[in-house]
């Protein structure tokens, strides 16, 4: 009980020291009390520490925590399979329309080919497969 209590006060002074020391060396006067605020909750819940760990609260507390970040991470990881999905969709369509356009060009390249040879080409139909007959008919 002892060594929790001196580990404790411990913790509270070794963060106090760093406290002072990062506000020192922070350069703006504007980002000091926002780096204060911050500080100063993580100093109060240092030094509710043993009160939240006796009652169970900090199992609790780290649940809600470890939750909530994989929410977070669910949600931005969805959010962008989403815009992943949406860019490939786009440059296939875009890949589509390219590729229609070429053919466009080929076939009337042909058409005018033909116009100028004077020569028809027939179409050819290939057909697989055997044709079964009836021998009975």
């Amino acid at each position: 009980m002892r060594e929790t209590i001196f580990g404790w006060i411990q913790d509270i002074a070794f963060y106090t020291l760093l406290m002072e020391v990062v506000l020192h060396v922070l350069p703006e006067q504007e980002q000091k009390k926002y780096l204060q605020f911050f500080m100063g909750i993580v100093l109060i819940i240092l030094v509710i520490s043993p009160a939240l760990s006796a009652a169970g609260l900090d199992q609790q507390l780290d649940e809600s925590y470890v939750r909530q970040t994989y929410d977070q991470e669910l949600q931005e990881f969805q959010e962008r399979q989403k815009e992943i999905e949406e860019e490939y969709e786009r440059r296939l369509e875009e890949r589509v329309e390219e590729a229609a356009g070429e053919l466009e060009e080929l076939e009337q390249e042909g058409e005018r080919q033909e116009e100028k040879d004077g020569i028809e080409i027939p179409e050819i139909r290939i057909e697989a497969g055997e044709r079964k007959e009836n021998k009975g008919d």
